[in-house]
């Protein structure tokens, strides 16, 4: 193997750094039309990334809730991967989105505020 000299290390550095950069702005870009889509379906977004705007390493990008119009009371609820780019879903990926809306588990509480705190029925789970 070759050693590399510093300004070759720099420029593969700044290749490395330039594909990372516009596969996350390819990667939001994606999500923002996303949103946008459903959101005139009658959906509410909500997006599972950091706070810093980065995605992690979960299958779910997105979930996306809306309420039946005729049963208020009934809700859908759909866990999104989202793809940007010329990113190509996999079979592996589709495989773990399957196994997440097998575990995913949907519980009910209720928030109480009587005065200056908010109590809740159940106790909230760590996570």
């Amino acid at each position: 193997m070759m050693r590399l000299t510093p300004a070759q290390k720099a420029a593969q550095t700044r290749r490395g750094r330039r594909a990372a950069f516009l596969a996350h702005k390819h990667a939001q870009n994606a999500k923002t039309f996303a949103k946008y889509r459903l959101s005139k379906k009658g959906y509410r977004c909500i997006s599972l990334d950091s706070k810093k705007g980065y995605e992690y390493k979960g299958v779910v990008d997105l979930i996306a809730v809306k309420r039946h119009q005729r049963n208020p009371n009934r809700l859908e609820i759909m866990l999104l991967q989202v793809k940007g780019g010329s990113a190509k879903i996999t079979e592996d990926e589709l495989g773990r989105l399957k196994t997440a809306v097998k575990n995913a588990k949907v519980r009910w509480n209720v928030a109480e505020k009587p005065r200056t705190t908010v109590r809740f029925r159940h106790k909230l789970s760590k996570a």
